[in-house]
């Protein structure tokens, strides 16, 4: 496994202990500080543009209409790797 591989692998692990904190105020802030530091990172170097999305995750994770878009997303991507899995099939 690569350096990167593992790095990644320790972010998904913490991001997804943070998403599924029982506490919705534990979440809800650190969506709004890594929005913040989202907005702030283009500035600093450490930080990045990409932990505004994350921010944005975790904010409306308890938000409704954020599990139908995921629904829709997940659903969406499945159909769109079936049909791609079909296609590679049909062809000798």
């Amino acid at each position: 496994m690569s350096k990167t591989e593992k790095i990644r692998r320790e972010w998904t692990r913490r991001f997804n202990r943070i998403k599924s904190h029982p506490n919705h105020w534990v979440r809800k802030g650190s969506g709004i500080l890594l929005m913040i530091a989202g907005l702030v990172g283009p500035f600093v170097p450490v930080l990045g543009i990409w932990m505004f999305p994350f921010g944005v995750i975790l904010f409306f994770s308890d938000s409704p209409t954020y599990w139908r878009w995921r629904r829709r997303f997940v659903a969406w991507r499945r159909e769109r790797r079936q049909k791609r899995q079909q296609a590679d099939h049909s062809q000798p």
